[in-house]
């Protein structure tokens, strides 16, 4: 899948150089075009020195993989399988401490009675992924079940399910407006107030990941920068909401409400959170 064009994310004209002659090198940024993102991207004024692309969890991690992008909040699963390459930004990353309202496994049949079916799985995600299959492999003890990749875009046309296909995973705006608008699956399982049940802990999506190769003064600028952005946006939930709603066919207090139940900034119950699924996926061998 290709990158999407560089996002005009208020780019600020500060270009930095090592001398008058060799500009200083600049940097990708991914930037996550989902509603939970916008704390961090709305009104993000980046310098020079990084470029904003606009791409879903799952492509994220292949282009860092592939060297192509340098930034951005990586997808958990992701981050556990490049942290060699790349360290955490922080303390900042998405999170949720029992429901998420966008990560939802969608059915036609009561989750426990999905024993041998097979689920469509959006190729959006990596972290949810693994998380289904710790849900209903280890949790729920469910056999032969079969995982199948599917575009985005796919549950615009749920009849396109076969029977043999009774339910479907879905992430982020698409998991919300499929919500909004469904009429096909009566079983809605959030996935992420299943871990809370389960483990007790936040559910950790994603945390903020940079490079380790990238010089001192451009992972400095992107921290200043998030940080700022998001330290601004805490009180403007309400107006990004507005800002959003529309877009999304969904009331703009649901959005305000919905943007509210993330934690951004991980504490120490999101850290053992993060731990906590780490030790699981290793120990079933999902990572």
């Amino acid at each position: 899948m290709a990158i999407a064009s560089s996002l005009p994310i208020n780019q600020v004209s500060n270009r930095m150089t090592t001398d008058v002659h060799t500009p200083a090198r600049t940097y990708a940024l991914a930037h996550l075009p989902y509603l939970n993102c916008e704390p961090f991207f709305h009104g993000l004024a980046l310098g020079a020195r990084w470029q904003a692309s606009a791409m879903p969890p799952r492509q994220l991690g292949q282009e860092a993989d592939a060297d192509r992008v340098d930034a951005g909040p990586m997808s958990l699963v992701d981050f556990l399988r490049l942290q060699d390459r790349f360290e955490r930004m922080g303390h900042l990353g998405i999170a949720a401490r029992g429901r998420s309202g966008s990560t939802f496994l969608f059915s036609r049949v009561p989750m426990r009675q999905l024993g041998g079916a097979a689920i469509a799985v959006t190729e959006e995600t990596s972290t949810t992924a693994v998380l289904l299959r710790l849900i209903l492999e280890q949790r729920d003890h469910l056999p032969g079940l079969q995982y199948r990749r599917v575009e985005q875009g796919w549950s615009a046309s749920p009849a396109r399910l076969s029977e043999d296909v009774p339910a479907m995973l879905l992430i982020g705006d698409e998991a919300m407006q499929f919500r909004a608008a469904n009429r096909t699956h009566p079983f809605e399982v959030d996935l992420s107030f299943e871990w809370w049940l389960w483990q007790h802990l936040p559910c950790v999506f994603a945390v903020w990941a940079v490079r380790r190769e990238c010089d001192a003064e451009a992972k400095d600028q992107l921290n200043r920068a998030v940080f700022k952005a998001l330290s601004a946006n805490h009180g403007r939930l309400p107006e990004i909401g507005r800002d959003r709603a529309a877009a999304l066919g969904l009331p703009p207090e649901a959005v305000s409400a919905y943007l509210e139940q993330f934690v951004y900034r991980l504490g120490e119950m999101e850290e053992q959170g993060i731990s906590r699924f780490t030790e699981l996926a290793y120990e079933h061998r999902l990572l």
